[in-house]
């Protein structure tokens, strides 16, 4: 069960995203950058684990017991902007989707302009917000699974067939010197399930056995990753768009099942990304009113200030557009998950070492962690310009 877990929180929508990336890098770099992020990814993880054991609690109270409130207060920002940031780009690509959907089934008599599509996903995302407790949430895990997976296969099938039909895409490149610090920030982006980290041990069993279930499971994940962008990339070539599926033919019926389906799943994976967000914010914002089941005023104000979110982060993804969705994409890996992925386990099991060459890796850690930070915030922001 934790491996399904596991696999159900890093395999989402990033995978979709990774082929543009490849372009970015290069095959052969790409490849080589993927395993050597998904490899600091595990160790992080794993430092990360050895702290939670020790000290116990969530990411943010473990960063306020080892360092102080303020600590504490950047983590869980960190957490809030990377699930916000998750989820704009949800709604761009949902509405990428819905528009070529729709473009086809309506042979392009559509009156909705496509930058319209973005506030779509609305309709489903403020009902399963106002859900207050994850475990309700389930059946649209479940759904959202199956919806991947379909997709996911649709990916291979496509980019395979396109393969077998017409060879390698054009201008495919070993190595992309110019833009290939895109690619490090959707990678780390693709690795999203840093959050959920700390509750899937907390929900094992036997967490003893955590350090199997997270090796085997960053294997089987990266190697879907590298799977799917190789595949797509030699496929397409530079004519990559920023999802894949984007790619595929326009008249095909199941060309327009998978941008439907995979929109779908997508639309029931965000109130999931968006929950750590809600309930941070939420407990920040009502901490000194009475609890909803005492007061109705304070209920109300929490589902006007849920629905608020959602609608925020409809109107951030409006304003970003479907053109910049890869470096959009880019802009949360570099700005949110580098931190949380790298440098704050690194900070925090270098406080609780005790032996110097735990410190030495751990320093290691916030080092790549902070330069990666910088060096692909300043290219991505370059790029925007």
């Amino acid at each position: 069960k934790a491996m399904f877990m596991f696999l159900k929180a890093f395999i989402g929508s990033g995978v979709l995203f990774l082929p543009k990336a490849f372009q970015n890098g290069g095959l052969a770099l790409s490849i080589v950058l993927m395993v050597l992020i998904a490899s600091i990814c595990l160790f992080a993880f794993l430092q990360l684990v050895k702290t939670q054991k020790q000290i116990g609690g969530s990411y943010g109270t473990i960063g306020g017991y080892l360092y102080g409130k303020t600590v504490r207060y950047i983590v869980l920002f960190f957490i809030v902007i990377s699930q916000i940031g998750f989820v704009c780009s949800y709604f761009i690509f949902v509405s990428g989707s819905l528009v070529k959907a729709v473009d086809v089934l309506s042979s392009c008599r559509s009156p909705i302009q496509e930058k319209y599509y973005i506030w779509m996903p609305l309709v489903v995302l403020i009902p399963l917000s106002l859900i207050r407790h994850m475990a309700r949430l389930s059946f649209t895990a479940i759904a959202a699974d199956i919806f991947i997976m379909f997709g996911l296969i649709c990916v291979v099938y496509f980019s395979g067939s396109q393969l077998a039909t017409n060879g390698v895409g054009p201008n495919v490149q070993a190595v992309n010197p110019a833009n290939f610090a895109l690619m490090i920030g959707t990678a780390t982006f693709s690795f999203e399930g840093i959050g959920l980290i700390i509750p899937i041990v907390e929900s094992m069993k036997r967490p003893s056995q955590f350090p199997f279930v997270v090796t085997v499971g960053m294997i089987i994940v990266c190697s879907v990753y590298i799977l799917i962008a190789t595949l797509s990339y030699l496929a397409y070539g530079d004519t990559i768009q920023a999802a894949v599926i984007y790619n595929f033919p326009r008249d095909n019926k199941l060309t327009v099942a998978v941008q439907i389906v995979y929109a779908a799943a997508i639309i029931l994976t965000a109130p999931m990304m968006l929950f750590p967000a809600l309930k941070i914010l939420e407990n920040g914002i009502f901490q000194k009113f009475a609890p909803g089941h005492y007061s109705v005023a304070t209920k109300w104000g929490k589902n006007i200030y849920r629905v608020i979110l959602c609608v925020v982060c409809a109107a951030i993804a409006f304003g970003i557009g479907g053109d910049n969705l890869d470096k959009f994409v880019s802009l949360v890996g570099s700005v949110a998950c580098v931190p949380l992925c790298f440098i704050f386990p690194g900070m925090f099991h270098l406080k609780i070492a005790t032996n110097r060459k735990d410190k030495i890796f751990d320093t290691l850690l916030i080092i790549w962690g902070v330069g990666i930070m910088v060096f692909t915030l300043y290219v991505t922001i370059n790029s925007f310009v």
